[in-house]
This record gives C-alpha cells, structure tokens and sequence, in this order.
C-alpha cells in the first residue's frame, strides 16, 4: 500500500467510491483512504469530481459526508504544506453547488448539507470568504417536502435513510462536544463566538429543516 502510485490509488479510489452508500461504515472506510493516501490528494480530489459529474443528484450527499469525515480527522495529513482543507478551498463551493443544485433531488440534499456546513463553520475549516459563499448557496434554499422526495422511493429504502440520517445526527452531537484536551477554559466560548455568524434568513430555514425531520422520526417510531 505504500508503495501504491498515484494511478493505483485513483483506480481504487474510485472503485470505493462507485460502491459509497450512506451508510456510515462505507464513508469511514472511503474517508480512512484519502487521508491515508492524503499525499496523492490532488489526484483523489480530481477522481472525486468527476464521480460527482456522474452521480444522480441524492447519492451526491455521500461524496459530501466523505469529505467531511476527512476534514474533521484529527489525521487529516498534508500534501507538501498543504492541508486537505487548504486543497478544497478552490473546489468546495462548487462541490457543495453540485450536491444541491436547483431540483427536487438538490432541495432533498440540503438539511444534511446545511448541518455539514454547521459544523465547518463552528471549527472555522475555510476562512471567511469561503464560509459566507457556502452559506449564501444555502441561505434561500428550503429543504424539499419529504413526501415529495420519497415517493419514488421503496419503503424499505425510505427506512434505510432514516436510520443513516439517525446515525449521522448521533455523530454530529458528539462531535459538537469534542474538545482538545489541553483547550484553554475561554477557548470554546471564544471559537463560537467568533465561528458564528448573524442570526438570519439561513438560520430560521435551518431550524424549520430540524423541526420537520424531528416531526417525520416521530411518526415513523
């Protein structure tokens, strides 16, 4: 594996990448490659572009959870002097474009795609300018009506995403209270201070999302 080249580690990458589901196991499997293999990064970054050209519009939030995971790794390593993070920065605005485009499938993919943004935001991985485009993509969009967007689905898959979605909301409030260790007793109040913006348009949309969810969970337990 170490000895891997960059053509290698593009043909297994997107082989994983072609059997990514939502399910959490997958994308940590996925996300474990690219940070391993984080010093091919452009290469497995152009592989993740093109699968998104590919894709149908829903399973484009996978590729998104992916590259979440590997931002959020504490082993997220570097290409030269150059982070994953810093690597996206002229790409992410324009994947996040791709995942919610202006149809039924991008209006199913934003709840999910606002909390990922959430979080960005709250660990300030892009700067400024970048989080304000992100935000402004999803500032006017409401996510769709779940009956609308699941009524071409199965039953069985209707239930297999509320349970990846169940998962997910799980990690992402732990992850809300991960803290370094040596972390200063202003620093956390300080980063949120800082990483949170205005309450807005944005904001009210986000909570109406949540609510919904909340209100579709309870009625399927």
């Amino acid at each position: 594996m170490d000895d891997m080249d960059p053509f290698e580690a593009r043909l297994l990458f997107g082989n994983m990448l072609d059997n990514l589901t939502g399910a959490q196991p997958t994308i940590d499997r996925v996300s474990a490659f690219a940070t391993k293999n984080s010093s091919m990064a452009d290469n497995l970054l152009d592989c993740i572009t093109e699968k998104l050209d590919k894709l149908q519009v829903p399973p484009r939030l996978n590729i998104l959870f992916v590259i979440d995971a590997v931002l959020q790794s504490s082993k997220a390593s570097r290409t030269g002097d150059q982070s994953w993070a810093e690597l996206l920065q002229k790409d992410i605005v324009q994947i996040v474009k791709d995942v919610i485009p202006e149809s039924a499938g991008g209006d199913s993919n934003v709840p999910q795609v606002r909390k990922v943004v959430a979080g960005w935001r709250r660990k300030a991985v892009f700067d400024k300018t970048i989080m304000g485009a992100l935000e402004k993509l999803l500032a006017n969009r409401a996510g769709a009506d779940g009956g609308a967007v699941e009524s071409g689905l199965k039953h069985q898959e209707i239930i297999r995403r509320i349970e990846e979605d169940r998962e997910r909301h799980k990690r992402h409030k732990e992850d809300v209270w991960i803290r370094p260790v040596d972390e200063q007793p202003e620093s956390e109040l300080k980063s949120y201070w800082e990483t949170t913006s205005d309450f807005n348009d944005a904001d009210w949309l986000e909570i109406s999302a949540e609510n919904d969810e909340y209100h579709r969970d309870t009625l399927v337990s």
